[in-house]
């Protein structure tokens, strides 16, 4: 309809009117192929003002359905349901029921309501013909769940056997199969395959800033998968320099070199550094999730133990501490179970002056 015809366009939008204007060179590949769009109908484009641009404004505006209003409660047409309801005329007559039932005058409304009062406030025992209209009244404000819905209706009303009701109706509430999400998926765990030599698969980490000691501020430390070996290493910061050169000086020189290490997200370990040093090692290099500790637990446990024995000793230098305490667990259990450790490694007894 519009090709081959000569018209304006008026647009609120002022730098449509200069981009057929300035050199294409300015424009990127994607405006380019706008404005040839565009050039195809029509060339002339005029601006006018936002507020005078009222009709091209209403295509883009969301449809607003119209209000719908839950009808009104008729209190005169429920007290008077009240009395020819046979479930109330049952309970009236039930002497074992727990329900205390007053007539009660309708603020609203000239007419009494029965209501239960055993609960401290007043009730209206709902007849059987008004209960789905006050279900839908009070459940339509929020669409709340079974139990809040529940607890809104039941706090106001009373019926037998409501509890059932409510819930059966919420599971059929079209609105809420349409907006709420009923099955969260869940990420099962991911797990790590058992080692089957000591010293394949070690775990790294970094403790620290921590109060300086012997110009030592940070440690490193490291456990071996298979037999639980750790390592306590104080280092002056923790450059990825210096972290490279503590796990070859204190670790590969004894137990050779790992074919799996696995880390937190720290920069530091995730350097071109430490990812060549990684390399020339044959190293497998596993990153656990971010801001997610438990990921990398059993190094993470063992900072509890070294954490705790550092400040039992905060007279001390802890760079001693970690030098004198082989075992790094300060513990009896901990001790006894290093010393398992111990013989699993080395394959005999440590010596001791003890």
């Amino acid at each position: 309809m519009l090709e081959g015809r000569e018209f304006q366009i008026y647009t609120d939008q002022k730098p449509l009117i200069y981009a057929f204007k300035q050199n294409p060179d300015k424009c990127s590949p994607r405006q380019l192929r706008h404005l040839d769009f565009i050039s195809q109908y029509s060339t002339d484009i005029r601006h006018v003002q936002g507020s005078q641009n009222i009709v091209a404004d209403a295509l883009s505006r969301i449809e607003v359905d119209s209000i719908t209003k839950s009808p009104i409660l008729n209190f005169k047409e429920f007290a008077r349901a009240q009395k020819d309801d046979s479930d109330i005329q049952k309970f009236l007559h039930n002497d074992a029921s727990s329900l205390q039932f007053e007539l009660k005058p309708c603020q609203t409304s000239n007419c009494n309501l029965l209501c239960d009062t055993s609960t401290g406030v007043p009730r209206p025992f709902v007849p059987t013909s008004f209960r789905k209209l006050i279900f839908d009244h009070l459940h339509n404000l929020a669409h709340p769940g079974i139990a809040a819905s529940t607890k809104l209706i039941s706090a106001r009303y009373v019926w037998p056997g409501m509890k059932y009701q409510i819930k059966q109706w919420v599971r059929c509430c079209e609105s809420c199969q349409r907006s709420k999400i009923q099955r969260h998926t869940k990420t099962p765990l991911g797990t790590f395959s058992l080692p089957d030599a000591r010293f394949t698969h070690i775990h790294i980490d970094i403790v620290g800033p921590l109060p300086p000691s012997e110009g030592q501020i940070y440690l490193l430390t490291i456990i071996d998968r298979f037999s639980r070996w750790p390592e306590a290493i104080p280092i002056p910061d923790m450059r990825a320099k210096t972290i490279c050169r503590a796990i070859f000086d204190t670790w590969i020189s004894r137990f050779g070199c790992p074919s799996v290490v696995t880390s937190d997200q720290g920069s530091q370990l995730r350097s071109s550094m430490f990812v060549e040093f990684t390399r020339m090692l044959g190293t497998q290099k596993i990153k656990t999730t971010p801001y997610h500790p438990i990921s990398n637990g059993i190094v993470e446990r063992f900072h509890r133990h070294l954490k705790s024995a550092i400040k039992a000793h905060e007279n001390e230098k802890w760079s001693e501490l970690i030098r004198n305490n082989p075992s790094r667990h300060p513990n009896s259990r901990e001790r006894r179970f290093a010393i398992f450790l111990f013989r699993t490694c080395v394959r005999y007894n440590p010596m001791s002056s003890l």
